[in-house]
C-alpha cells in the first residue's frame, strides 16, 4: 500500500491488491488472504451525534474509533492479509502512486456514482432553467473533484436545499441553500452487507432501512475492484453477513430476526452455498442483543467452537433445518433431510464447545475474527477469563483493545469481511 501526498491531502493508492480477485470461502478457519474494512470516517461522525437513528449502541470518540481501526488493520496486514477499505475500493484504478486522477472507466463510473449521491431539492421558485444550470454546474463541480473526495461523497449523501435569496449582490450569491447529509453510518461494520462463500460473493438485503445503502455501496465497490456477485438477495428477503459461517463440506446459515426465512430461501433456490450441506440455525429467541449468529457462536477450528451459555438447552437453543444438495455438482437442489437441536448438530460435525457466561457475550467475547484456525483477533474487554479458557485449549489469541469502535454496536468480526480465505 503505498501512501503519497496528494496536493489538498495524504492518499491511499492501493498497490497491492492481487487482480483479479477471485472471492472464495469454503471455510471460516482457513488463512486470511484478502479482507475487506471500511475505516470509520466524517461519515460514521453524524451517527455518532444521534447514535438512536443509527443503530448504534452508545455514543463514542471518532478519533479514538479511527486509531483502533488503524491498529487493527496493521494487525491483519502483520498476519499476511491483503486489507482494502472501502474507500480504496471505491477509488481502486482511479489514483496514481503520485496522487493525481487516472482517467479511464473506473474514474468514469466513480464519477457517476458521486453525481448520483448528490441531490439538489429546490424551492418552487427556482425556474425550470435554472435547475437545468444547477444541475449541469453539479456535473462540472463532479468532474474537478479528487477520486478521494468522490468516495467521500459516496458514503456521506448529501442534499442541498436550494432556494432564491431576496438579499444577493451578484451572481454567487443569488441562491441560499441548506446543508443536510443522508451517510453510511454503519458502513464499518463490512461484514453484514454480504456474504461470501466457497463459491464467491453474495450481496444481502438489510433489515433496516438506515442501511440499505450499504449493499448498494458494497456492490459498487466490489465492481471496481472487478468482481461480480453470484446474486443480491431481492425484497423483501433479508439477509445480512453476520448470520453466515462456512464450515467446509457444511455452512451455518443463521435465521432469525435479521437474515429471514426469504431471504434463506433465495439463497437456497440459487444455490449460492455451492454443493456442501447447509445448516440453517433458527434462532428462536430474536432479540437486538444477540441479532446474528456471530454474537453468541464462533467457529475456532475445524473441531473447536464457542456457544454462550444462554444456547444450551431451553427455549432458547436453536433448532437446525439440515439440507443437503442433491444432484450434481452442476445441476443439484438443496432437500430438507433432516432437523435438530443446534449443540446436536454440532457435535455429530466433532465439534467441540467451549461456553462462555451472556455477560462475556455482551463484551463481545465470540465476535472475534479468525485470521486461521486457531489464531484470532478479539476484543480485550472480553476478559481474562475467556482468553485463558481459549488459551488453555491452544488458541493463540490476541486481543485489541475495541472500546470505541464497539459503541457502534459490534465486534472485529463484524468489522471484516474476508473475500478470500484459502
Amino acid at each position: 500500500m503505498a501512501v503519497v501526498s496528494g496536493r489538498t491531502q495524504t492518499v491511499r493508492v492501493p498497490t497491492a491488491v492481487p487482480v483479479p480477485i477471485r472471492p472464495t470461502q469454503p471455510y471460516e478457519w482457513g488463512k486470511a488472504r484478502v479482507v475487506l474494512l471500511c475505516r470509520p470516517d466524517i461519515e460514521t461522525l453524524f451517527g455518532i451525534l444521534e447514535t438512536n437513528s443509527a443503530n448504534f449502541l452508545e455514543p463514542f470518540d471518532l478519533a479514538e474509533a479511527r486509531w483502533e481501526h488503524t491498529r487493527f488493520r496493521r494487525a491483519l496486514e502483520r498476519d499476511g492479509a491483503t486489507v482494502i477499505d472501502l474507500r480504496e475500493a471505491l477509488t481502486f484504478g482511479c489514483i496514481a502512486e503520485n496522487g493525481e486522477p487516472i482517467d479511464g472507466g473506473n474514474l468514469a463510473r466513480l464519477r457517476e456514482r458521486a453525481l448520483a449521491s448528490v441531490r439538489y431539492e429546490y424551492d418552487d421558485a427556482i425556474s425550470v432553467e435554472e435547475r437545468r444550470e444547477l444541475e449541469q454546474n453539479k456535473r462540472v463541480t463532479i468532474e474537478r473533484l479528487h477520486p478521494s473526495v468522490l468516495a467521500d461523497l459516496v458514503l456521506l449523501r448529501p442534499v442541498i436545499e436550494i432556494r432564491p435569496n431576496p438579499g444577493a449582490l451578484d451572481a454567487t450569491s443569488r441562491y441560499l441553500s441548506t446543508y443536510r447529509v443522508d451517510p453510511a453510518n454503519n458502513q464499518y461494520f463490512m461484514r453484514d452487507p454480504l456474504i461470501t462463500t466457497r463459491l464467491g460473493i453474495v450481496i444481502g438485503r438489510f433489515s433496516l432501512d438506515v442501511r440499505r445503502v450499504e449493499n448498494d455501496n458494497v456492490e459498487f465497490a466490489l465492481e471496481q475492484l472487478g468482481i461480480r456477485p453470484l446474486y443480491r438477495v431481492q425484497a423483501p428477503g433479508r439477509l445480512e453477513g453476520g448470520d453466515f459461517m462456512p464450515a467446509g463440506d457444511f455452512v451455518l446459515q443463521g435465521q432469525g430476526l435479521l437474515s429471514d426465512e426469504d431471504g434463506v430461501g433465495q439463497l437456497l433456490e440459487h444455490r449460492v452455498y455451492g454443493y456442501v450441506e447447509v445448516a440453517v440455525v433458527k434462532d428462536p429467541r430474536s432479540e437486538m442483543d444477540e441479532m446474528h449468529l456471530d454474537t453468541y457462536f464462533s467457529l475456532l477450528s475445524p473441531h473447536l467452537a464457542v456457544l454462550c451459555e444462554d444456547r444450551v438447552g431451553g427455549d432458547q437453543e436453536p433448532v437446525v433445518d439440515v439440507y443437503r444438495p442433491e444432484g450434481t455438482e452442476r445441476e443439484f437442489q438443496y432437500r430438507l433431510v433432516r432437523r435438530c437441536s443446534f449443540t446436536e448438530y454440532l457435535r455429530q460435525k466433532g465439534i467441540e464447545i467451549i461456553t462462555f457466561s451472556k455477560e462475556e457475550q455482551e463484551n463481545y467475547a465470540p465476535n472475534f475474527l479468525l485470521v486461521e484456525s486457531g489464531r484470532l483477533i478479539g476484543v480485550s474487554r472480553a476478559g481474562k477469563s475467556f482468553a485463558q479458557r481459549l488459551r488453555a485449549r491452544g488458541i493463540d489469541a490476541r486481543f485489541l483493545d475495541f472500546d470505541a469502535l464497539t459503541g457502534g454496536y459490534g465486534g472485529p468480526h463484524c468489522m471484516s469481511q474476508v473475500i478470500v480465505r484459502q
